[in-house]
């Protein structure tokens, strides 16, 4: 796997759907039993080379496109403490758990709470180095998707359509992050270029715009930057099947959620969450 078509231009949605293999691996039945078995009793046995095989692979997305999908990957019937403890040990070696909101939760699971699922995530930035998601129940409606955009392309789209955005977006921005897990009023810029070379990203549309102080001109370049990140080159969909494992590195991809209407009881959309920081 090698991330030459992405590590110049970013990568588009129709990139990501003729190259599913380099962000998407499918974990057999058999495998996943192994691992299973394995993580549970926090040693390695027979389950180790299929541990291995998605370390691997999971470092490899991450480098590549910036995300991994692993397909299959735990049994989502299983209890949320056995959950926790057998992610938790297939990627020790990847990430530790950092708190992700202000009570210090490491694991929560994510659901609609008071019908806000029916509501779009807008795409955001989280405060850790891999956002971590697996998925127990999918929404029963077929919404609830992930949505990814390649902080890449929207800064060369901008750089090309509107510099003078792009100019702003490059500067010093405050987010007003009160009551939230880890530095309260973080100030950095957007859009800027890693130690790497290559785009990071920072953004969060809600934390940004509660800031004090943003004028008409800062006020155009949220708009303009919105506007670009739900084009449909950018913006893709991802559906999570129960059991599939998902890691976003912050640093280069945004991402977001589509509305979806919930339903009462077992089918009701469940995703269990963590925030990891790379070891």
């Amino acid at each position: 796997m090698t991330n030459t078509a992405t590590g110049s231009t970013g990568w588009t949605s129709e990139y990501l759907e003729s190259a599913r293999d380099v962000w998407s691996l499918s974990i057999s039945d058999e495998d996943r039993r192994l691992l299973w078995t394995d993580s549970l009793a926090r040693r390695w046995g027979e389950g180790e080379a299929a541990c291995a095989t998605t370390r691997s692979f999971i470092r490899e997305s991450l480098d590549a496109v910036g995300f991994a999908r692993i397909q299959n990957l735990m049994s989502p019937d299983a209890s949320d403490a056995d959950l926790i403890t057998g992610l938790s040990f297939v990627l020790d070696e990847v990430g530790g758990a950092v708190p992700q909101n202000a009570d210090g939760d490491l694991w929560t699971i994510l659901r609609d709470r008071d019908g806000d699922g029916a509501t779009e995530l807008g795409f955001h930035c989280d405060t850790c180095d891999v956002l971590v998601l697996l998925c127990l129940q999918p929404a029963a409606d077929g919404g609830g998707n992930t949505k990814l955009a390649s902080a890449r392309l929207v800064h060369d789209i901008i750089q090309r359509e509107r510099p003078d955005v792009l100019a702003l977006l490059k500067e010093e921005w405050t987010f007003d992050r009160t009551g939230r897990a880890g530095r309260q009023i973080l100030v950095t810029p957007i859009l800027f270029t890693q130690d790497d070379g290559t785009v990071g990203c920072y953004y969060q549309t809600r934390t940004v715009r509660a800031s004090a102080n943003l004028d008409a001109r800062r006020l155009e370049a949220l708009d303009y930057l919105d506007e670009v990140l739900y084009r449909p080159e950018i913006a893709f969909g991802l559906r999570l099947a129960a059991g599939d494992l998902l890691m976003i590195r912050n640093s280069r991809v945004l991402h977001g959620r589509s509305p979806y209407i919930d339903v009462p009881g077992p089918p009701a959309r469940r995703i269990l969450r963590a925030w990891m920081n790379e070891r």
